[in-house]
């Protein structure tokens, strides 16, 4: 498909060519191996305290920031996109690479406004497409095959303290992308002290009342802006997993060590793009 052809509307009636708008895809990563494109996107609506934003704002998995997870977010300068790309110059980027997978990540991709015509574009193609986000907003997911929600806290008052919003929509938003059909995932920051065991045993069994296959993922908190709180070690992620397994059949965490830091440990290499 050529940029001239680019004439869908999220209705699927035909309009003018969207080539010249501007999406929220600031940068643009790319796994050849894999044949996986990674799409960030800028502008949210929360305020998280530990955004990883607030530490990088490109891909982690590129050779440069291999070591994000530990550095001192004391001198990590807040980050903002040089410019973001139009639909037509996205299409450009990705069109001529072999691709069979993209997900969205960055900031939140559902406040994009060319988001499902970039999803209609891939689907076009064959593309696989996964959308993280944090689910305050309800995206068209007519087009998205798997949808990866970040449930952070289900306390309001905690959920409201760690994000500066309410997570009244979000809660309902997680079902009606259930019964959507999407394939969905949850996933939270375990945090000790702070959103710890308490909070993960929540967080699992407000999955569970939806559906206990629902795969639940835990990322431990590395440090990232201006807070108090330590990463956990091991031993207490396997706590917190076990707390949660009691709940949900697939439940499994990430933890980087110093080890991850090589790029000879890397499962695949992945490049810029933009």
């Amino acid at each position: 498909m050529t940029i001239s052809n680019l004439k869908y509307q999220a209705d699927s009636t035909p309009c003018g060519d969207k080539a010249d708008m501007q999406t929220n895809v600031y940068h643009v990563a790319y796994a050849p191996a894999i044949k996986k494109a990674y799409l960030f996107h800028w502008g949210c609506n929360l305020e998280c305290k530990g955004c990883l934003c607030k530490k990088e704002i490109n891909c982690m998995a590129l050779e440069e920031n291999l070591d994000v997870v530990f550095r001192d977010p004391r001198f990590c300068p807040p980050q903002t996109p040089s410019a973001t790309l139009s639909f037509g110059k996205l299409v450009s980027l990705l069109e001529n690479i072999e691709l069979t997978e993209v997900a969205f990540e960055g900031q939140e991709a559902s406040l994009d406004p060319m988001l499902p015509d970039i999803c209609w574009w891939l689907k076009d193609r064959g593309c696989k497409v996964i959308l993280h986000t944090n689910g305050v907003a309800m995206a068209d997911a007519s087009h998205i095959d798997d949808v990866i929600v970040s449930l952070k806290a289900i306390t309001p008052e905690l959920y409201a303290g760690y994000t500066c919003r309410s997570n009244a929509s979000l809660l309902d938003n997680f079902r009606k992308y259930y019964e959507s059909g999407v394939n969905l995932k949850a996933e939270s920051v375990y945090i000790p002290d702070y959103i710890g065991l308490e909070e993960t045993e929540k967080i699992a069994k407000f999955i569970a009342s939806v559906d206990t296959n629902i795969p639940y993922r835990m990322d431990a908190y590395f440090a990232s802006g201006d807070n108090p709180w330590r990463p956990p070690t091991p031993e207490e992620m396997q706590i917190a997993l076990a707390v949660a397994r009691k709940h949900l059949k697939n439940v499994y965490c990430t933890q980087q060590t110093k080890k991850d830091l090589s790029k000879a440990d890397l499962l695949y290499e992945v490049v810029r793009l933009y």
